[in-house]
């Protein structure tokens, strides 16, 4: 799993899932304290989890790294949503606590049976295709600017 034809994934794995559970914590934070979901906050899962990619693999990026970030993006944005679920539902109850909840099998059978209405608005299809798009961009931008600043300083060395 670490090293396929000299572009390790390991870390980036690490890095996307980090980048992934944060976002998914924030989304359901802002969520619950606005009592709204902001879709762009799902850009901003999209965004973090290809910076993530990118900083943990040392900036040396391959078209599997950029599939990891959207994957991750994809996984933080589902966190996100099941974990606003969670807090509302806790909110409903009242004597029921969050983390009761977020491992309880009722909970996690509830959310994938209605899972379609989670994602059913055309509104929430165009942040989930933004937040792909920033998993997708990143990477590629980020891997042109090292190699840019790669290029012009070897550009500038003193040569001997």
């Amino acid at each position: 799993m670490e090293e396929k034809q000299g572009v390790k994934i390991g870390m980036p794995i690490i890095g996307g899932l980090i980048a992934a559970i944060l976002g998914g914590i924030v989304w359901a934070a802002i969520a619950a304290m606005t009592e709204y979901e902001v879709g762009l906050i799902a850009i901003l899962i999209g965004v973090l989890t290809g910076y993530a990619v990118v900083l943990f693999s040392n900036k040396r990026i391959a078209t599997v790294h950029k599939i990891i970030a959207v994957l991750f993006a994809l996984v933080g944005i589902l966190l996100g949503k099941y974990l606003t679920v969670v807090y509302f539902t806790s909110e409903l109850f009242g004597d029921v606590g969050v983390m009761e909840l977020v491992f309880d099998s009722e909970m996690i059978s509830a959310f994938v049976e209605t899972f379609q209405d989670y994602f059913s608005q055309p509104i929430d299809l165009l942040f989930i295709v933004l937040a792909i798009v920033s998993a997708w961009q990143i990477p590629g931008r980020m891997a042109r600017t090292s190699l840019a600043t790669d290029a012009s300083s070897s550009d500038h060395a003193p040569r001997a």
